[in-house]
This record gives C-alpha cells, sequence and structure tokens, in this order.
C-alpha cells in the first residue's frame, strides 16, 4: 500500500462542470470567474473576490495596489514556504522574517507588532488552524488563507481580518482549481485597481499588466468543489478525531480546524520518523520543506519557534479521497507508535 501525502477529491458534479465550460467554447476569463469571485469572497467574509491563476499572483495583486515604494519592508512569517519571497521579488519588497506563535504556528502577533519601520504585513493561517490575526495593528495587512477555510476565531471568520485576503487554490488545498487563486477585499476602489490591473483589453490608454485572471475552465471547477467544501472539512474533520484518538486514546472538538493538515511532533530525530512512515508506505512529509527563513539564509537562533517547528512538526495524509483500508491503516500506524509521536490538541 502507497498512501499519498496529498490528493484531491473530486465528483461527477466537478467533471460536469468542466465539460459544461468545454461544450460552451468559452473557456478564457468571464463570467464563471466573476461568479467564483463572487462566491469565495462571500465565504471569506469580504465584499468582492478577483479570481487569479495562483496565490503567489493574487499575493502580487495585493501588494501592487498598496503602491509601496521600492524596497519597503513587509513583515512575514519565518515559518511558511518561499512562494510570498517570489511575490515581493516581483514587488521589489523587502521580506523581514518574524518568529511564530507555537499556538497557531503563524507570525507572532506580538513580535509583529513591535516592529518598527514595517509598511505591510503578509500573515498566514496554517494547517486550517485559524490564528487571531484582527490583532495585528498594520493597515495594510494580508491576510492568507490558503490552508484555512471555513473556521472562525473570537468571531472573526478566517478572510475578515486583513484588508486583504488571498487564497491558493492548487492541488493540494482544501479545495482546487488546478492551479488558481484569489484575492479578496471589501475597497470597491482597491477591486476596482485590481481589475484595471489584470484586465487589458478595451482599456483607453496602456500601462503595464499582470496576465494573472483565471480562466472559467478553471472557476467553473472552482464553484463546484466550492459547493461541497463544508462536506469535504467535515470530512477531514472525521480523519482528525479518529486519528488523535489513535494518537492519544481519546478525542475531543473538532470543530475550530478545517485540518488541511494533520500535523504530529516528533519525539526522537524526525529525520528518522519520516523514514519510518515512508518505509510503510505512508508518504509522510515536513509540511514546510524549506522555512522561509532558511531560504534567506537567516541565523537560526532567531527564530528559535519556526527553527522547533522545522525540526520537529510531521504532516501526516489527511483527505477526503482517502479509501477506508487506508484510513485504518494509518490509524494503526499511529496507534503502534503513540510513545514516538503527540499531535495538537483538538482544543
Amino acid at each position: 500500500m502507497r498512501i499519498n501525502h496529498s490528493k484531491p477529491y473530486f465528483t461527477i458534479d466537478d467533471a460536469k462542470s468542466l465539460l459544461t465550460i468545454i461544450e460552451s467554447n468559452f473557456v478564457t476569463a468571464g463570467f464563471k470567474a466573476q461568479e467564483l469571485g463572487e462566491v469565495a469572497s462571500h465565504y471569506l467574509g469580504k465584499r468582492y473576490g478577483i479570481p487569479t491563476q495562483s496565490g503567489t499572483d493574487a499575493l502580487c495583486a495585493a501588494f501592487i495596489s498598496m503602491e509601496l515604494p521600492e524596497n519597503a519592508e513587509v513583515a512575514v512569517p519565518a515559518y511558511i514556504c518561499t512562494a510570498p519571497l517570489d511575490a515581493l521579488a516581483i514587488c521589489r519588497l523587502k521580506p523581514v522574517p518574524v518568529d511564530i506563535d507555537m499556538n497557531t504556528f503563524s507570525i507572532s502577533i506580538d513580535a509583529v507588532n513591535a516592529k518598527k519601520g514595517i509598511s505591510a504585513v503578509l500573515a498566514a493561517h496554517l494547517f486550517g488552524i485559524p490564528a487571531p490575526l484582527y490583532r495585528i495593528e498594520s493597515e495594510n495587512l494580508v491576510e492568507d488563507c490558503a490552508q484555512t477555510l471555513g473556521v472562525e476565531i473570537d468571531g472573526y471568520r478566517v478572510g475578515s481580518m486583513g484588508e486583504f485576503a488571498v487564497c491558493s487554490f492548487y492541488g493540494t488545498k482544501l479545495l482546487t482549481t488546478g492551479h488558481g487563486g484569489l484575492l479578496a477585499v471589501d475597497d470597491k476602489k482597491i477591486y476596482d485597481s485590481v481589475g484595471r490591473l489584470l484586465n487589458h483589453d478595451k482599456q483607453d490608454e496602456w500601462q503595464p499588466h499582470f496576465h494573472f485572471m483565471m480562466s472559467d475552465l478553471n472557476a467553473s471547477l472552482g464553484l463546484s468543489q466550492f459547493s461541497h467544501l463544508d462536506s469535504m472539512i467535515a470530512k477531514r474533520r472525521e480523519l482528525a478525531e479518529r486519528f488523535t484518538i489513535a494518537l492519544n486514546g481519546e478525542g475531543g472538538s473538532f470543530t475550530n480546524s478545517a485540518y488541511s493538515r494533520f500535523i504530529v511532533f516528533s519525539e526522537t530525530d524526525i529525520e528518522d520518523a519520516l523514514r519510518e512512515f515512508n518505509d510503510v508506505g505512508i508518504e509522510a512529509k515536513r509540511p514546510v520543506y524549506k522555512p522561509l527563513f532558511q531560504a534567506l539564509n537567516r541565523d537560526p537562533e532567531e527564530f528559535p519557534n519556526a527553527q522547533w517547528a522545522h525540526d520537529h512538526i510531521i504532516s501526516v495524509p489527511i483527505y477526503p479521497a482517502m479509501s477506508e483500508d487506508e484510513i485504518k491503516f494509518i490509524e494503526q500506524y499511529l496507534e503502534n507508535h503513540k510513545n514516538e509521536l503527540r499531535c495538537r490538541p483538538p482544543a
């Protein structure tokens, strides 16, 4: 048996949604992309949404709309993938890594609020866990919801806390359009300016544009995926409860996370633990292959929490497309290794 780390979940309705667009002979950005923007932005607690070809494209659009000066400093989590560095490089902005909070694994709010000279903040909800990002004081807050949708914290819906909300709809996310992303905002002026930035057609005066707009083909799949997102998250929570009981012997409350990842902490050498998972056919991974602070060649002692996370956290497969045999196999493995592994409390 070989259990993939991630696998998208598709229904017959997803397939029909693609066929409908193909039969229409209109596959570029159009009414379906507009509809996805409306549906997704409402889900994120925002008024307007613009689907893009990737989450990185959405980040670029957000930073460009801020009109920051070149080399303006942007606070970013030390423990996150390197995609934000791509967006910042394109926009000629300077990343300032900040250590993470050990409860949420998101950026440390106290640390980022104490930073001087920061022009904007990128903060992400990781692994399906919502973080209280509404406490961040920056007016230019980009809330990255790529791994966390459909949950709330302290009455705030994920996506509603920053001036900008961005999503990724890549194949390993909670829902997928293949490649794809979204930028969501409340400000109509920002929405209109981003629309002009991304749409090169029917413009009276030329200006540089970014061809980031999502096609109707991808958007139609996204709309179908959104229609059963709640049931997919419910399935992830069911699996998280089963895995937690296998590891801890007891469950808890599982409604406060979307469980885009089921994370366990290795009490032994992480490389040995990963090897043991993979030797039996479970494709477990570090959830962040190379943390952002390492990509910037920064001293690990500056970011002790991010370094700890990289040294201890393992992501175990969890997704709705998993078969019952695969689920039971993982349950048994976790039960057999409960002395070497522990999981984040579901409270």
